[in-house]
C-alpha cells in the first residue's frame, strides 16, 4: 500500500539525509518540518531541521522534549529536500 503521508508545518519526520558534505548532519534521523503542506504537497520538496540528541550547548540549538528521547533541533541546518525520494515517513506512525 503506497502511503499518502505529505508532511506538514511542525510535523516531526524520520528522513535520510545522506549523502552529506563536511560537517552536516548525516544519516537515517529526525527532522522538524518548517514549510506548509501546500508547498510541500505539491513540489515533493520541504524546508526541514534535523535533529539529534547530542546536544553542545549552541545557542541556535532548539530544545525539544516530550519525544521517545530529548534532543535539539539544529536550525543552523535548515535544508531544502526532496521528501518523496528520500523516503520521509512521519514519526511514530
Amino acid at each position: 500500500m503506497v502511503s499518502r503521508y505529505v508532511p506538514d508545518m511542525g510535523d516531526l519526520i524520520w528522513v535520510d539525509f545522506d549523502p552529506t558534505k563536511s560537517s552536516e548532519q548525516a544519516g537515517h534521523r529526525p527532522a522538524v518540518v518548517l514549510s506548509p503542506f501546500m508547498y510541500n504537497n505539491k513540489t515533493g520538496m520541504c524546508l526541514c531541521v534535523p535533529c539529534t540528541t547530542q546536544s553542545k550547548g549552541y545557542p541556535f540549538e532548539v530544545v525539544l522534549s516530550g519525544q521517545e528521547r530529548d534532543g535539539v533541533a539544529l536550525a543552523d541546518q535548515v535544508k531544502s529536500i526532496a521528501w518523496r525520494a528520500r523516503g520521509a515517513t512521519k514519526k511514530g506512525t
